[in-house]
């Protein structure tokens, strides 16, 4: 289960880098910073790396419990999540932030996930900062990522002529990334892979996942191939739709239910 939520992790934190350097061409350095970030980077490091040390215990721990058929289900936590990325990302995975982005952390609410990096490039010191909100469609195992308020500083920033790189980067994360629209805002349809090497011939669906006050919640369900069209009845259509009241215009494929 952990090559899943690496899956969430890369995907946001691509999103930063490359929203860091857009921002970069787009407007000069601004030295405004979202409150969160400067609080989120004060924690002491000590901190950060038991932070970081729990979430990847918890990766684990939810790993192991997917191996077996039936329900499993995890909780991620803000801190745990800005601890990894503090601590751990810049140790384990240097290379996958590009040069002059860095310290990327998250602030999760109800509603988004609000995220900041910091871009520092010769005489251009800023904070790009977005928000996005995740919510699953009604193809199995596909979540819609609403990038929305993209900011330098507090410059706005357009996104749009960044979506080819950001695809890019996806595909070389492995990751299935398309692009839709949300009321103007992009949308990115990111498919998480059913099968897995670290679990047999077993299927993984996942099955829900909310943000809730500081954290997330994922949710779902292993099972065998032969029960794969019992397992897609079995989805609640009304707690998995796109909010209604959006108007989304679909890529091929995908239909996301109001």
């Amino acid at each position: 289960m952990r090559i899943y939520v690496r899956y969430l992790i890369v995907a946001f934190v691509l999103l930063a880098a490359v929203a860091g350097a857009g921002g970069l061409l787009l407007y000069s350095a601004s030295r405004h910073e979202p409150r969160f970030y400067q609080q989120a980077l004060q924690i002491e490091p000590e901190q950060q790396r038991e932070a970081g040390d729990a979430l990847e215990q918890s990766v684990l721990q939810l790993h192991n419990s997917a191996r077996d058929e039936g329900r499993w289900e995890a909780v991620f936590t803000e801190a745990q999540i800005n601890g990894w990325l503090a601590a751990d990302l810049p140790e384990k995975f240097p290379q996958m932030l590009p040069a002059g982005t860095e310290q990327p952390r998250v602030l999760i609410d109800p509603e988004q996930i609000k995220i900041a990096c910091r871009y520092q490039r010769g005489k251009v010191n800023t904070v790009v900062s977005f928000n996005l909100s995740v919510h699953l469609t009604t193809e199995p195992n596909t979540l819609a990522v609403r990038v929305s308020k993209v900011r330098a500083g507090a410059l706005p920033v357009p996104l749009k002529r960044f979506l080819e790189p950001i695809t890019k980067a996806g595909a070389e994360s492995d990751i299935d990334l398309r692009w839709s629209q949300d009321g103007g805002d992009p949308v990115a349809l990111v498919t998480v892979p059913h099968r897995h090497e670290d679990y047999a011939h077993n299927l993984i669906y996942l099955e829900s996942i909310e943000m809730r006050s500081g954290e997330i919640a994922l949710a779902g369900r292993t099972q065998r191939p032969e029960d794969r069209d019992t397992v897609i009845a079995m989805r609640d259509p009304g707690r998995l739709a796109f909010p209604a009241g959006h108007s989304v215009t679909a890529s091929a494929g995908v239909t996301i239910q109001r």
